[in-house]
């Protein structure tokens, strides 16, 4: 008998959870913050790549180079290899990289800090050490996430004789990844969430970037190595990353839907109302509560009095903010341009993307030829507008995969 009710809660906290991810469009947040981060892969790995080849030197450049040898021709292999071992300019790309990877990064935690500002309907921080606070977090938690991911997945690569390795990895992974996630729920929200309260959204972040990575790891294990994998690669880390966004953010709609705080709509509802709202469930508990004696008639008298007088000077709040037709129009005009505003590209980023582009294309004409040539092409176009291109058509296809459901909305509302 017992299953019947949790059951239902089950679906209902569920429904929940739709309704506020699509409230708070979640997935335009994801896009955003998906986009970022992509872009700040690319000079993560030129430092990476740079610093192992200061590192390592010529046993580098021939590791790479035999690798690259079925792709390259001869010319090719030599001015590679003189590109791994030259010092020659390394200074100005490790500066150039260092500032896109900062600026990509802020970005990112920018993003994450907004949404969850937006999912709990509170006030993001401004000050600069509460958000060089929470970067700083993040940064490690994500860090540690990632490691995580790459240690489970090397260890089953690395050692498949022994039985039951992928099980046992996968297991580690979700134990170790809840309490890498639990700081984000914690701190982002800019509220007060205790542990309790941020476990769920940490669970459903582990569980869904274990089931991302398993995926990863089979498409990579089952594809074919080759130019022509390159796109499709670069194409599957995005989608990854915008997954792995959703999920993130996902989880603290979870957090707000389980924790009681009420839907969005009542959480920016009035205060003027939630007190009339309130007042009201609390005659009502009054006049039905059958263990007390009957209430007195003058005091029932005086607060239903005091009731109507409430009620009334809402309604003339309200009658003095209606307005005239012609001025809702314009309002909702400014309103929406405004929206539309705020979801365009501000500030310096926009020129830096496209300055890194013009001189990544630049220099692939002038300098690169043949697969080299190929690859600074892929990384332009996914780096400024096709990257743009492909979230459009990403958003394009969830809103198909949800139209069934918002048509059958608009009947049950049309029918009531």
């Amino acid at each position: 008998m017992s299953r019947v009710p949790s059951l239902g809660n089950a679906l209902n906290a569920g429904r929940s959870v739709i309704e506020e991810a699509r409230a708070q469009e979640i997935t335009f947040l994801a896009a955003s913050t998906a986009y970022y981060s992509f872009v700040s892969l690319i000079p993560l790995l030129l430092l990476a790549f740079i610093v192992v080849s200061f590192v390592a030197g010529d046993q580098f450049a021939t590791q790479v180079v035999n690798q690259a040898s079925g792709l390259l021709t001869a010319t090719g292999q030599s001015e590679l290899r003189q590109f791994i071992t030259d010092p020659t300019g390394r200074g100005g790309t490790t500066i150039i990289g260092l500032v896109v990877l900062i600026w990509s990064a802020i970005k990112v935690f920018r993003g994450f800090d907004e949404a969850f500002s937006a999912i709990y309907t509170t006030d993001a921080k401004t000050g600069i050490a509460d958000q060089v606070k929470d970067a700083l977090l993040v940064l490690a938690a994500i860090g540690v996430g990632v490691v995580i991911l790459v240690l489970a997945g090397a260890a089953t690569a690395l050692f498949p004789q022994f039985p039951f390795v992928g099980v046992v990895a996968t297991v580690v992974q979700l134990v170790a990844l809840v309490p890498v996630f639990l700081p984000v729920y914690v701190v982002f929200p800019d509220a007060d969430v205790s542990i309790r309260e941020a476990l769920p959204g940490a669970v459903l972040a582990t569980v869904g970037w274990t089931i991302l990575q398993v995926l990863f790891r089979v498409y990579a294990a089952a594809s074919s190595t080759g130019p022509s994998q390159f796109l499709g690669t670069a194409l599957l880390l995005v989608t990854w990353l915008y997954f792995a966004s959703i999920l993130v953010l996902l989880g603290g709609v979870v957090n707000v839907v389980l924790a009681n705080r009420g839907s969005y709509a009542e959480r920016t509802k009035d205060p003027e109302e939630r007190r009339i709202e309130r007042k009201q469930e609390l005659l009502s508990q009054y006049m039905t509560d059958d263990d007390e004696s009957a209430p007195d008639i003058v005091e029932l008298r005086d607060e239903l009095r005091e009731l109507r007088a409430d009620v009334e000077s809402f309604e003339e709040d309200i009658e003095s903010r209606t307005v005239e037709k012609p001025e809702v129009e314009s309002e909702l005009k400014q309103y929406v341009r405004k929206r539309l505003r705020r979801g365009h590209a501000r500030g310096w980023g926009p020129y830096l993307v496209l300055l890194y582009g013009t001189l990544m294309t630049l220099g692939a004409f002038f300098w690169l030829e043949e697969f080299w040539a190929i690859f600074a092409m892929g990384v332009v176009w996914l780096s400024t507008l096709g990257l743009y291109a492909l979230m459009v058509m990403l958003g394009f296809g969830v809103g198909v995969l949800t139209l069934p459901s918002r048509i059958s909305d608009r009947i049950g509302n049309f029918r009531s």
